[in-house]
């Protein structure tokens, strides 16, 4: 092309190196006239923009928002929402240029994970977006993690922990998209790589990524120095989902008092119906093993139980501390235990709430 502006971004060819264009015929572009998505195909795309097959003519400079998407009905779940801005139009349709936010390491056809000819794919695609925005935020919150956390990313972390890391960077940043103050919130970087490294590991159930994603979003604060996560992350680490889900009804059902400062919950008494119901399994003999651990590890106290538990009638569960503590923590909750729950002091005495 002789057009001194032909690259995505609109940078002279001369000044920088030009990404590679690829094309990718299952990927679409959604963009909205009005009520409804306009669906228009991608001739090619690299890691600064594309090219758009529209009938629309969009003013160089001109923003649009995309969603991009494999070919088809739009979706919510298989899709990414981008920036584009405008850059030229030819009878054919229209080129963009991505406007991606600060610290986004978009890396199209450089995954060390998969052939060259294997990436083109919309799934692929998609993915190296989503990778994008999860180093930008994590960068965000903790500048000095932007080269090791693209590092692990882009290099380091197989798919299946990959897609787990990214899942957690950008739940933590929609949690903390609500909070006022969320862009002066910045969190120490040993604390952001830890949450992320061992996060990714998850693998017994999905839902575990919520509560590393909440985690991550307590870890920030205005001064970035709240070393404390640490300690809840390698407790979270030691944690399985059905732990996680008997502690979620614990500390959401129990009474909760304050006492010098110190958070506390009063014994639920469950039956063996109840505890079968909260953690999901129905195996007694397993549920006393694991209801054991959870005491060793330090998240509910020492119970009273009958001498053997597959005949049990009841048992008392009560959260300790720690486990009140790490379940706010897990829910993105950056003040006080006693403000998560509920609980009002005044001096010495305290107001416990049912919940």
């Amino acid at each position: 092309m002789s057009n001194p502006t032909s690259r995505f971004d609109g940078q002279p060819t001369g000044q920088a190196r030009r990404a590679e264009r690829r094309s990718s015929p299952a990927l679409a572009a959604y963009h909205w006239r009005g009520p409804l998505p306009r669906l228009n195909s991608i001739r090619d795309i690299s890691s600064t923009g594309a090219f758009l097959e529209t009938e629309e003519r969009w003013e160089p400079g001109e923003v649009i928002s995309l969603t991009l998407q494999r070919s088809g009905p739009p979706e919510k779940e298989n899709s990414f929402a981008v920036q584009a801005k405008a850059v030229r139009w030819d009878d054919s349709g229209v080129a963009v240029s991505f406007v991606l936010p600060a610290g986004a390491d978009l890396r199209l056809w450089q995954s060390p994970l998969k052939s060259v000819d294997l990436q083109n794919e919309p799934e692929d695609i998609l993915r190296e977006f989503r990778v994008a925005q999860a180093i930008s935020f994590l960068s965000r919150i903790s500048p000095d993690t932007r080269v090791p956390a693209s590092r692990l990313l882009h290099e380091e972390l197989s798919n299946y922990r990959l897609e787990n890391a990214v899942e957690i960077a950008l739940k933590a940043e929609k949690m903390l998209g609500a909070a006022v103050e969320a862009d002066h919130l910045r969190a120490l970087p040993e604390v952001v790589m830890r949450i992320i490294e061992a996060g990714s590991w998850s693998s017994d159930d999905k839902w575990m990524l919520q509560f590393w994603a909440g985690l991550l979003a307590a870890s920030c604060s205005s001064k970035g120095d709240d070393e404390s996560t640490v300690v809840f992350a390698d407790l979270l680490g030691q944690i399985k989902a059905l732990h996680m889900r008997i502690l979620s009804a614990a500390c959401t059902k129990s009474s909760k008092t304050t006492s010098g400062g110190t958070i506390n919950s009063r014994p639920l008494q469950w039956k063996a119906a109840d505890l079968m119901k909260y953690s999901g399994s129905g195996d007694l003999i397993k549920l006393d093993r694991e209801l054991n651990y959870m005491t060793d590890i330090g998240v509910i106290a020492p119970r009273e139980k009958s001498a053997f538990f597959q005949q049990m009638t009841d048992t008392t569960i009560k959260p300790t501390t720690l486990g009140l503590q790490l379940y706010a923590r897990c829910n993105g909750h950056r003040g006080t235990a006693q403000n998560f729950y509920g609980v009002a002091v005044s001096g010495s005495s305290a107001l416990a709430l049912e919940r």
